[in-house]
């Protein structure tokens, strides 16, 4: 019988593919190496998300940073048009006034005080002119939040509930107020109160002097004297008072808060809006070692420290604009020294990093 070529190769054909379905290489995992390959994975992810993270944070620290020294240039700006430091206003329950000027007269804080050379004199004028209205313009700028007034590590820009039950004198309070995470300098005093100041514009008498007025409305007027930093209540502070010299003085930095409640109300220091007149809620003092952001510490004895939310240290600005990161471990007497504007003792600039 004839046979084909191709029938007769067929069998040696079928020999082939088949020897080389048997030795050619496998295409999928087993779950020994799925299990290994996922393990590796994790491994590496838990290696890259601390340095995402610190990357991240780093960030953050840079741009609070550059708020302070936005912050610091507009005070400065201020201090040249001016010739004294931003006053600290007239004490709590008082905000900003647009037809009260600078200096003494002037109820709102240091915040209030800098917006004109900040970008933001709209803000600051809001209502000037109409005393019809002030009060509802005044409560519309209260409830205005400032990117360059919060930290990023710590809180978004945006209004926070008031709770403590404050009562505004010149403006009919909102429910939600932007709030600072910046504070000025007030100096190394201890256990200073923070005066309430007058309860009426009436009080205020072209010839009478500030001091006159506070010590006649409000006992805790007289510790306002001894505040020995670059603000105080209705201060008007030359940089010729800063006889330590500009570069070894704060003038501003981050301040301490509980983090529990950054974004409710912490009575005494973070209950009002950041335009408020001289308060714990815009000042600090430095008689006080700076804290890392936690809860539970005592404030009980008008303690209000600087500090900030970032782990290993706050920023400060200087009364000659630079920026400083500065550690926590900062020795109590350095730090209370570079709060007091003219204490005269030498200061230990080793643990300042410039």
């Amino acid at each position: 019988m004839l046979t084909s070529p191709l029938t007769a190769s067929a069998p040696s054909l079928i020999c082939r593919c088949a020897t080389r379905r048997v030795n050619s290489p496998r295409l999928a995992f087993t779950l020994v190496e799925l299990l290994v390959v996922i393990s590796i994975i994790g491994i590496l992810m838990s290696m890259l998300l601390p340095a995402i993270q610190s990357a991240r944070e780093s960030a953050r620290r840079i741009q609070c940073a550059n708020n302070a020294t936005n912050l610091a240039k507009a005070s400065l700006q201020h201090l040249e048009s001016h010739k004294f430091f931003p006053s600290g206003g007239w004490g709590w329950g008082w905000a900003g006034d647009p037809d009260r000027g600078f200096g003494w007269r002037q109820p709102g804080g240091w915040i209030y005080n800098i917006l004109p050379y900040i970008e933001a004199g709209t803000l600051h004028d809001l209502g000037k002119g109409n005393a019809a209205n002030k009060r509802q313009l005044t409560a519309t700028r209260l409830q205005t939040p400032l990117p360059f007034l919060n930290c990023p590590t710590r809180r978004l820009p945006l209004t926070y509930p008031v709770t403590n039950g404050i009562t505004y004198y010149n403006v009919d309070i909102p429910a939600l107020v932007g709030r600072t995470d910046y504070a000025m300098n007030a100096g190394g005093a201890q256990n200073v109160v923070s005066p309430k100041g007058p309860s009426d514009l009436k009080l205020l008498k072209p010839d009478v002097k500030m001091s006159a007025v506070f010590a006649a409305v409000d006992s805790n007027a007289s510790n306002s004297k001894l505040m020995d930093g670059v603000t105080c209540v209705t201060s008007e502070i030359p940089s010729s008072a800063v006889r330590d010299g500009l570069s070894k003085t704060y003038l501003l930095g981050e301040k301490y808060l509980d983090p529990f409640k950054y974004e409710t109300s912490s009575p005494g220091d973070d209950d009002q809006s950041w335009d408020c007149g001289f308060d714990w809620d815009t000042v600090r003092d430095t008689y006080n070692p700076p804290l890392f952001d936690r809860n539970g510490f005592d404030r009980s004895g008008g303690q209000a420290p600087f500090g900030s939310a970032h782990l290993s240290g706050f920023n400060m600005a200087f009364c000659d604009g630079s920026v400083v990161f500065i550690n926590y471990e900062i020795s109590n007497a350095t730090h209370r020294s570079l709060g007091r504007k003219a204490d005269g003792l030498p200061t230990d600039t080793s643990e300042i990093t410039r």
